[in-house]
């Protein structure tokens, strides 16, 4: 029993250790660098210094690469009174010159690329142990007179600039597991990715003075918060929180786990969300939105609204224009100046206010009720019919009920528009009251 025992302890161990050294390697092979007795301990710490610089004339020059997708060096980005680029390179160790980053020039693009360094940088060395991420980072000075394409890629390193970025062609930043963080960006085209990190932008604009240009941004698992956007959007985050203020352009919004809001929205507008809710203050556009378990509410605006969830409330708001409200299980509540259109829930209630009626309405509710208030200056054909559940209307006088009073048809008013409303419950009250 005590050698079963003994056995038992041994294999715990020796797994233990096996995973241990599979996430030195891991966390080795990411670029962020492993030191076992390669480097003294009094280089740990020490302030980056100078290791690497560059200028390049930038005649003839319309395309700029800078890649450290091998290394977690962080890239920022200024703004130089020189008319060259220059790169400058900062790192903690003294680095060989195999590991310091290469500039070359082709035709007319530049490309300045990092170095991987981790493999040299694995060496055991009994009693000499050191685990840390080493600091390093590339500034990329730029003069304000450049316009061409710019791409800043990094493995795990953040790109930053503290001023605007204004250029006539397009702009490109990508990192694996940093943050990008820019105040404006003013380009062609715009791309900024994350795969674990934050973006945070202030404005972006795409596009010329006459045709609007493409804005991607994409994180899987960090937040995007941005206040400005202008152009044809496609925004996406797999698990993490999407804030924006005013967007202006055709938009696309998506977020697998985490939610989306926003401020203000100019434009056709596509959201989806897999679990979370959907919020916007007010869209003028006609809009599709889509989550499976969320709420979503939109709350001013006009335009066509087609909207569908699966485990969540719809709340549409001060909106004028047709509408399809579908939920599985939720209710629904809108608020319309005037419109027309669908409203359907399996296992919810259904709320309509209505100013003017512009065609037909159709509602439809499997378990709940369903009220209308709606103003007495229309005139429509009306059917309601409710297997379990009373009938009520202001108009009482113009309809024919069925014996058991669940089932009424009529006319309201001077119907010459040729207006309808049909309502349909399985097991809830009809009402239908004067909007006052």
């Amino acid at each position: 029993m005590n050698m079963r025992k003994m056995k038992m302890v041994t294999l715990v161990l020796l797994c233990v250790l096996t995973a241990g050294l599979c996430g030195i390697f891991a966390y080795g092979m990411s670029g962020r660098g492993i030191y076992i007795g390669d480097q003294s301990y009094e280089s740990y710490g020490a302030d980056p210094k100078l290791v690497f610089e560059k200028e390049v004339p930038l005649d003839g020059i319309d395309t700029i690469l800078v890649q450290y997708d091998m290394n977690n060096n962080d890239i920022y980005l200024y703004e130089g009174e020189k008319d060259v680029l220059t790169i400058r390179e900062y790192n903690e160790l003294d680095l060989k010159e195999g590991d310091l980053s290469t500039v070359t020039v082709t035709d007319n693009k530049v490309e300045v690329r990092g170095k991987r360094r981790n493999g040299k940088e694995f060496q055991v060395k009994l009693g000499r142990f050191g685990f840390r991420s080493v600091i390093g980072y590339t500034e990329v000075i730029l003069p304000a007179s450049y316009k061409g394409q710019l791409s800043l890629l990094t493995a795990s390193g953040d790109i930053k600039r503290e001023t605007a970025v204004v250029l006539d062609r397009g702009f490109r930043a990508e990192t694996s597991s940093g943050d990008i963080m820019i105040p404006e960006i003013t380009a062609e085209n715009v791309s900024l990715k994350c795969v674990s990190g934050d973006i945070q932008v202030t404005s972006v604009k795409a596009g010329s003075s006459d045709l609007a240009g493409k804005i991607s941004i994409a994180t899987s698992s960090g937040d995007i918060d941005v206040d400005q956007l202008t152009g044809e959007m496609d925004i996406e985050s797999t698990s993490g929180e999407i804030t924006l203020k005013n967007l202006a352009g055709g938009t696309k919004i998506k977020s697998s786990s985490g939610g989306i809001e926003s401020e203000v929205i100019t434009g056709n507008t596509w959201l989806e969300t897999t679990s979370g809710d959907v919020t916007v203050q007010r869209i003028d556009g006609d809009v599709r939105a889509e989550s499976s378990s969320g709420n979503i509410r939109i709350l001013a605006g006009g335009g066509a609204r087609t909207v569908g969830t699966t485990s969540g409330e719809i709340r549409l708001e001060d909106t004028a224009g047709a509408w399809e409200a579908r939920s599985s299980s939720g209710d629904v509540s809108i608020r319309a100046q005037e419109g027309s259109g669908s409203i359907a829930t399996t296992s919810g209630d259904i709320d309509l206010e209505l100013g003017k009626l512009t065609g037909s309405l159709d509602i439809d509710s499997s378990s709940g009720w369903a009220k209308i208030r709606i103003s007495a200056d229309n005139a429509f054909d009306f059917r309601a019919d409710t297997s379990s559940g009373d009938i009520g209307t202001f108009f009482d006088d113009d309809l024919n009920f069925s014996r058991k009073g669940d089932s009424a048809r009529g006319t309201y008013g001077d119907n010459k528009a040729g207006s309808s409303i049909v309502v349909r419950t399985t097991s809830g009250d009809v009402q239908v009251t004067e909007k006052r």
